[in-house]
């Protein structure tokens, strides 16, 4: 999985690339699972090795448990890490159980890309679309999940928001209800605040994609998403929008927001779907940041 940046094609990298982490690190988990010198001498020699994370190596090597570590994670890289088994949140959402996973790794490149950028006053982006080219499984949404589980763990308040009125996903993946939601807002009407649910991950709503409605397709036309998602701007930090599959609803849907940013299937999406979903994107004021690319 990589992202590439709609303007230089370039592949945007973590900072420390996995199994291979800082000194500094090193150090403070050191420090915060107590370690010896001798058994930090020990466990430098096994990554050496074989190549395993320094927590990974401890483990094996009978220095902590496996809960030391992710605990000692969290205190050190300040976010909070749910313990593994945790039934509240679906394993799918990596970001939320292992920020050393590979996708957890993503979803935290994706936000570096997200909160760096501007909206053309100056202003931060807030309204953050993902939509899939092809997808015709959970990939984009639980991509949109892991990204939206990093933002609240680098202290965004962020509100998640299911597209998928008619398919609704993202309520599953955090074990919240669907009975109102999206579609309930745009259709009746209301406060955002009202119908948003609190998930497991401090710092992360969701509004869920509420009950099936016959005229799903009108609900998204002139704007109306990104138009009822403006007035939240002092209340949440990011909003980020699971769009789903780029049908010509969904990418209306994104019409207006900030910024979108598309995934597509390596070696399976089509080129040309993907260069035709961002110009039909930007020719209605909503920048493309970037396509990602996965496997």
């Amino acid at each position: 999985m990589r992202l590439r940046s709609s303007e230089t094609a370039n592949v945007v990298r973590p900072a420390v690339a996995p199994g291979a982490e800082a000194p500094s690190q090193r150090q403070l988990l050191g420090k915060l699972l107590s370690l010896s010198p001798e058994a930090h001498r020990q466990i430098e020699h096994r990554q050496a090795e074989t190549g395993l994370l320094f927590g990974e190596a401890a483990v094996q090597l009978g220095f902590a448990t496996e809960e030391q570590v992710r605990r000692a994670i969290e205190l050190q890289q300040g976010f909070t890490v749910l313990p593994e088994g945790d039934e509240r949140v679906d394993p799918l959402v990596v970001a939320a159980f292992a920020p050393d996973d590979p996708i957890a790794v993503t979803a935290r490149d994706i936000r570096a890309i997200v909160t760096r950028d501007v909206r053309p006053d100056g202003s931060p982006l807030q309204g953050i679309a993902m939509i899939g080219i092809d997808d015709e499984t959970l990939h984009t949404t639980v991509l949109t999940a892991n990204l939206a589980v990093a933002c609240a763990q680098a202290g965004y308040s962020t509100l998640l928001v299911d597209g998928g009125i008619g398919a609704p996903r993202q309520h599953g993946l955090f074990r919240l209800p669907n009975r109102t939601g999206l579609s309930t807002l745009l259709s009746s009407g209301g406060r955002v605040e009202a119908i948003a649910q609190t998930t497991a991950i401090p710092g992360l709503s969701l509004l869920s994609a509420g009950p099936s409605v016959p005229n799903a397709s009108e609900l998204f036309d002139r704007q109306r998403l990104a138009n009822t998602l403006d007035p939240l701007r002092d209340h949440y930090g990011l909003v980020i929008f699971d769009a789903g599959p780029a049908s010509a609803t969904q990418l209306e849907a994104c019409f207006g927001l900030d910024a979108a940013i598309i995934v597509a299937r390596r070696n399976r999406s089509d080129a040309r779907a993907l260069r035709n979903a961002a110009a039909v994107l930007q020719e209605h004021a909503t920048p493309v940041l970037g396509s990602i690319l996965i496997d």
